[in-house]
Protein backbone atom coordinates (compact mmCIF):
# COMPACT_ATOMS: atom_id res chain seq x y z
CA UNK A 1 0.00 0.00 0.00
CA UNK A 2 1.49 3.46 -0.84
CA UNK A 3 2.26 5.69 1.91
CA UNK A 4 -0.32 8.57 2.63
CA UNK A 5 1.42 12.08 1.62
CA UNK A 6 1.27 14.52 4.17
CA UNK A 7 -0.36 17.82 3.23
CA UNK A 8 1.13 20.93 5.03
CA UNK A 9 0.07 24.68 5.07
CA UNK A 10 2.84 26.84 4.18
CA UNK A 11 2.92 30.67 4.51
CA UNK A 12 4.82 33.50 5.16
CA UNK A 13 4.70 36.87 6.74
CA UNK A 14 6.61 39.60 8.54
CA UNK A 15 7.91 38.34 11.43
CA UNK A 16 6.91 40.08 15.23
CA UNK A 17 8.02 39.91 18.41
CA UNK A 18 5.59 36.87 18.80
CA UNK A 19 8.04 34.78 16.53
CA UNK A 20 11.21 35.98 18.31
CA UNK A 21 11.14 32.53 21.18
CA UNK A 22 10.84 30.36 17.58
CA UNK A 23 13.65 32.02 16.09
CA UNK A 24 16.21 31.88 19.01
CA UNK A 25 15.58 27.86 19.69
CA UNK A 26 16.83 27.49 16.33
CA UNK A 27 20.28 29.75 16.19
CA UNK A 28 23.26 28.15 15.89
CA UNK A 29 26.44 28.50 17.93
CA UNK A 30 27.17 30.84 14.73
CA UNK A 31 23.72 32.61 14.68
CA UNK A 32 23.37 33.02 18.85
CA UNK A 33 21.98 36.40 19.07
CA UNK A 34 21.13 37.32 15.49
CA UNK A 35 17.22 36.89 15.65
CA UNK A 36 16.64 39.65 18.11
CA UNK A 37 19.48 42.04 16.25
CA UNK A 38 17.20 41.20 13.02
CA UNK A 39 13.90 42.01 14.63
CA UNK A 40 15.40 45.30 16.58
CA UNK A 41 16.79 46.23 12.77
CA UNK A 42 13.45 45.53 11.56
CA UNK A 43 11.56 48.19 13.97
CA UNK A 44 14.08 50.80 12.69
CA UNK A 45 12.49 50.81 9.23
CA UNK A 46 14.03 49.51 5.63
CA UNK A 47 14.67 46.14 6.58
CA UNK A 48 12.34 43.07 6.83
CA UNK A 49 12.31 39.44 8.42
CA UNK A 50 10.23 37.14 6.80
CA UNK A 51 9.10 34.04 8.31
CA UNK A 52 8.42 30.75 6.66
CA UNK A 53 5.20 28.53 8.86
CA UNK A 54 4.80 25.13 8.52
CA UNK A 55 1.15 24.34 9.75
CA UNK A 56 1.49 27.62 11.70
CA UNK A 57 5.19 26.56 13.39
CA UNK A 58 7.80 28.83 12.30
CA UNK A 59 10.09 26.94 10.07
CA UNK A 60 12.54 29.41 8.78
CA UNK A 61 13.67 33.18 8.35
CA UNK A 62 14.64 35.73 5.30
CA UNK A 63 15.45 38.87 5.39
CA UNK A 64 15.02 41.61 2.84
CA UNK A 65 17.38 45.01 3.29
CA UNK A 66 16.49 47.71 1.51
CA UNK A 67 19.15 50.39 3.48
CA UNK A 68 20.83 52.21 1.26
CA UNK A 69 24.88 50.92 2.18
CA UNK A 70 26.53 52.26 -1.23
CA UNK A 71 26.38 49.12 -2.99
CA UNK A 72 23.91 49.20 -5.45
CA UNK A 73 22.53 45.93 -4.29
CA UNK A 74 19.11 47.56 -2.84
CA UNK A 75 17.06 45.78 -2.28
CA UNK A 76 18.94 42.59 -1.18
CA UNK A 77 17.30 39.27 0.13
CA UNK A 78 19.76 37.97 2.63
CA UNK A 79 20.13 34.73 4.63
CA UNK A 80 17.36 32.47 3.57
CA UNK A 81 17.14 29.80 5.77
CA UNK A 82 14.92 26.66 6.51
CA UNK A 83 15.35 24.96 9.33
CA UNK A 84 16.49 21.53 8.92
CA UNK A 85 13.50 19.49 9.88
CA UNK A 86 11.22 21.98 7.90
CA UNK A 87 12.89 21.32 4.62
CA UNK A 88 11.82 20.02 1.21
CA UNK A 89 8.39 21.47 2.08
CA UNK A 90 8.33 24.55 0.25
CA UNK A 91 9.12 26.94 2.86
CA UNK A 92 12.04 28.41 1.08
CA UNK A 93 9.94 29.01 -1.75
CA UNK A 94 7.13 31.04 -0.36
CA UNK A 95 9.72 32.88 1.70
CA UNK A 96 11.13 34.14 -1.64
CA UNK A 97 7.99 34.82 -3.13
CA UNK A 98 6.96 36.96 0.10
CA UNK A 99 10.21 38.93 0.21
CA UNK A 100 9.79 39.68 -3.63
CA UNK A 101 6.51 40.18 -2.83
CA UNK A 102 7.16 43.06 -0.61
CA UNK A 103 10.16 44.68 -2.51
CA UNK A 104 7.60 45.31 -5.37
CA UNK A 105 5.61 46.55 -3.12
CA UNK A 106 7.97 48.85 -1.77
CA UNK A 107 8.17 50.10 -5.54
CA UNK A 108 11.42 48.33 -6.43
CA UNK A 109 12.01 46.54 -9.90
CA UNK A 110 14.87 44.18 -9.39
CA UNK A 111 16.06 42.51 -5.97
CA UNK A 112 19.54 41.07 -5.59
CA UNK A 113 21.19 38.51 -3.38
CA UNK A 114 24.41 37.31 -2.68
CA UNK A 115 25.47 33.40 -3.20
CA UNK A 116 29.09 31.88 -1.52
CA UNK A 117 30.48 28.92 -2.85
CA UNK A 118 30.03 27.20 0.14
CA UNK A 119 26.68 26.64 -0.58
CA UNK A 120 25.78 25.27 -3.31
CA UNK A 121 22.90 23.74 -3.40
CA UNK A 122 21.67 27.10 -3.42
CA UNK A 123 22.56 28.32 -6.77
CA UNK A 124 20.70 25.72 -8.54
CA UNK A 125 17.64 26.76 -6.34
CA UNK A 126 17.91 30.51 -7.33
CA UNK A 127 18.74 29.91 -10.88
CA UNK A 128 15.19 28.09 -10.76
CA UNK A 129 13.64 30.87 -9.19
CA UNK A 130 14.76 33.29 -11.70
CA UNK A 131 17.76 35.13 -10.24
CA UNK A 132 20.15 35.05 -12.54
CA UNK A 133 24.47 35.93 -12.01
CA UNK A 134 25.12 39.32 -12.49
CA UNK A 135 29.28 38.64 -12.98
CA UNK A 136 29.96 40.68 -10.23
CA UNK A 137 31.64 39.34 -6.59
CA UNK A 138 32.36 40.51 -3.45
CA UNK A 139 33.95 39.16 -0.29
CA UNK A 140 30.63 37.28 1.98
CA UNK A 141 28.79 39.44 4.16
CA UNK A 142 26.76 36.42 6.31
CA UNK A 143 29.86 34.87 7.36
CA UNK A 144 27.35 33.76 10.35
CA UNK A 145 25.68 31.04 8.20
CA UNK A 146 29.21 30.17 6.80
CA UNK A 147 31.30 26.52 9.01
CA UNK A 148 34.09 28.11 8.85
CA UNK A 149 36.80 30.70 10.52
CA UNK A 150 38.66 31.77 7.82
CA UNK A 151 38.60 34.58 6.04
CA UNK A 152 35.17 34.73 4.37
CA UNK A 153 34.75 33.33 0.42
CA UNK A 154 34.17 35.48 -2.14
CA UNK A 155 30.25 35.06 -3.10
CA UNK A 156 28.38 36.00 -6.49
CA UNK A 157 26.03 38.41 -7.30
CA UNK A 158 22.22 37.45 -8.46
CA UNK A 159 19.92 39.68 -10.05
CA UNK A 160 16.16 39.24 -10.61
CA UNK A 161 14.08 41.49 -11.89
CA UNK A 162 10.88 41.97 -10.56
CA UNK A 163 8.93 43.69 -13.20
CA UNK A 164 9.36 40.50 -15.69
CA UNK A 165 7.44 37.59 -14.50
Amino acid sequence: MPEATTIHTIEARIATADDLPALIANETSRTKGLSAEYLALQGQGEFYVVVGLIDGEVGGRALLDCRDDGTNLVPEMKVLWVFPNARRKGLGLAMTAALEDLARDLGYREIFLGVSPENPAAIPLYIELGYAPTGEHRQAVNVSVLDTEAEPPMEAIFQKSLVVR
